[in-house]
């Protein structure tokens, strides 16, 4: 608002739509009924045990039947399994479609094993043995992914050297999600950390992340830049048509030798743009 002073708060709505009773699963129901609120207080509308039935030409119907215009429309979806491993493998599968993978990452269960088949990963329903709960499977997320395919690495090499492969175990160290700039939480067993303080734990744990030491420079450095002098407000023109990147994706960045010479310049331009967004 502060870098578009025409424009009114009126005009601006955004309304958070979950089909689940609680948004943030990974915190416990305490800190998850304070980011509703935190979010409300701030102008929000967050719509629980809500589906979207219909988004034409963006007017938005919900399985509740509530009903409301929007401009932009922004659709995050959650993990599934490829449909290449559930409808196109002999390998076990369970009923998400995930392979069934023992706690050393082989393929299979405990009492039969698929000889020489290995998974990790997003597609692998490897047991949560730090879970309270019997036949709980890891969080299909980046943290999970990386420290699993390392492990995969070290036990296909321990089982070619007539070692015994070891069991995959993480405990989490917690929780923690931003909630736009400056407001965050953080939730580590009992203890539960909110606003600022959490957003920048966020941040400094997303650079320690990041690997190698140049990308964590250049990751910080523009950070500290935005800090000083704002964030970088840029046109979403775009996403007022966003299907012509798929649309236009397939064709040439050039029209073929035998068009018409009296075509539009700009055709070839747009094209152009048009395939280079549909790379990016």
């Amino acid at each position: 608002m502060r870098s578009y002073p025409e424009l009114s708060p009126a005009e601006l709505n955004f309304h958070l739509v979950e089909a689940r009773d609680r948004i943030l699963p990974e915190v416990s129901d305490r800190p998850g009924q304070w980011v509703v609120r935190s979010l409300e207080k701030r102008g929000a509308r967050v719509h629980l045990n809500s589906e979207l039935v219909s988004a034409r030409n963006g007017h938005v119907v919900l399985s509740t039947g509530e009903e409301f215009d929007s401009e932009l429309i922004v659709w995050t979806v959650g993990n599934a399994a490829n449909p290449m491993v559930h409808s196109h493998t002999d390998l076990p599968v369970d009923q998400h479609g995930m392979l069934v993978v023992r706690a050393d990452l082989r393929v299979g269960t405990d009492a039969e094993p698929v000889p020489d088949a290995w998974a990790a990963g997003d597609d692998a329903a490897v047991p949560d043995l730090a879970a309270d709960r019997p036949g709980a499977a890891t969080v299909p997320n980046a943290q999970n992914a990386v420290r699993q395919g390392k492990l995969l690495a070290d036990n296909i090499a321990a089982t070619l050297r007539g070692r015994e492969p070891k069991p995959y175990l993480h405990h989490s160290l917690g929780t923690v999600a931003t909630l736009g700039l400056g407001r965050g939480i953080f939730q580590y067993r009992r203890l539960v950390i909110k606003g600022f303080p959490a957003w920048l734990m966020h941040r400094g744990y997303h650079v320690l992340a990041v690997p190698t030491w140049e990308r964590k420079i250049r990751v910080l450095a523009i950070w500290l830049t935005a800090a000083l002098f704002g964030r970088d407000i840029v046109s979403l023109a775009s996403v007022q048509h966003p299907r012509d990147a798929f649309i236009t994706g397939g064709e040439p960045a050039f029209p073929p030798s035998d068009a018409p010479s009296d075509a539009p310049a700009d055709v070839t331009r747009d094209r152009g743009r048009a395939v280079l967004a549909g790379h990016d």
